[in-house]
C-alpha cells in the first residue's frame, strides 16, 4: 500500500490524496473535524494531489503516534465524507421527492379520506 501518510518532523505530520478520488468538499469537511486540536494546512501538493498538514495546536501536548494516529483518523473521516458525497449524488434525487411529497399540501379529497379511514375518527 502507497505511504499517504508522511513525518514532516517530531511535531507534523502530511497526508496526500489523489484528486481523483477525494473531493474538495470531502478533504475539507473531514480536515475540519479535527481543527479543535489540529493546526490543519490543505493546499495542491502537485497537479493530482492535495496535501493536509497537522501540526497540533501550542496547548496540545501529543506524542509522535498520537500524531501519526490523528492522520489516520483524517484518512478514515476523508474516506466517509467523500462516500457521503457519492451517495448524495446518486440518491440525493430520491431524498428531495421523499421530502417533497411529505411537506406537500393535501388536497380536500386527500383529508376527507384519511379521516373516514381512521377508526378513532368514527363515532
Amino acid at each position: 500500500m502507497k505511504n499517504i501518510v508522511t513525518k514532516i518532523n517530531d511535531n507534523k505530520m502530511q497526508v496526500t490524496l489523489h484528486n481523483a478520488f477525494y473531493e474538495k468538499l470531502a478533504i475539507l469537511s473531514a480536515a475540519h473535524g479535527l481543527t479543535d486540536s489540529f493546526v490543519v494546512l490543505v493546499e495542491p501538493y502537485d497537479e493530482k494531489s492535495t496535501a493536509i498538514y497537522f501540526e497540533p495546536k501550542k496547548d496540545i501536548q501529543l506524542v509522535e503516534s498520537g500524531l501519526y494516529e490523528a492522520a489516520q483518523e483524517f484518512c478514515n473521516r476523508v474516506l466517509d465524507e467523500q462516500v457521503r458525497l457519492d451517495i448524495e449524488k446518486r440518491y440525493g434525487n430520491i431524498r428531495d421527492m421523499i421530502v417533497k411529497q411529505a411537506f406537500s399540501p393535501l388536497t380536500e379529497a386527500q383529508l376527507s379520506k384519511e379521516i373516514s379511514a381512521n377508526p378513532e375518527n368514527k363515532q
